[in-house]
């Protein structure tokens, strides 16, 4: 079963996530900020994909993806954002591995969440 860590300031957008992943056949971890997600990530969790929320209070996504790689963790991950404008922060998440095709936009349409996942993941 693969395991999806959801990192999110928003409580209510973790967990309509989490809901919807679970009933979809997949594990899922939570992480309600960035501190939380970088002390996972130093863990030994077993963790497939990230979902990680750009903007966050004190350690911002780009943060996390940031230690992700100081880490040497190669997970794929989908970025969250609830801004239309995302070009200024297209450089930093390319310099991190990303483009704009893993940028998933809110509100979360639980649909198009699920395929990029198996998108990531690779699976049918």
């Amino acid at each position: 079963m693969y395991k999806i860590l959801i990192v999110d300031d928003e409580p209510q957008i973790i967990r309509l996530m989490q809901e919807f992943l679970i009933k979809m056949g997949f594990e899922v971890a939570e992480a309600t900020g960035g501190e939380d997600a970088i002390e996972l990530l130093r863990s030994d969790i077993k963790i497939d994909l990230m979902i990680v929320d750009l903007k966050m209070p004190k350690i911002s996504g780009i943060e996390v993806l940031s230690e992700m790689n100081k880490l040497n963790r190669k997970q794929p991950t989908i970025i969250l954002t609830g801004s239309i404008d995302t070009s200024r922060y297209l450089k930093e998440l390319k310099d991190l591995g990303c483009t704009i095709k893993d940028i998933l936009y809110k509100p979360v349409d639980l649909f198009e969440l699920l395929d990029l996942v198996k998108n990531k993941l690779k699976i049918a």
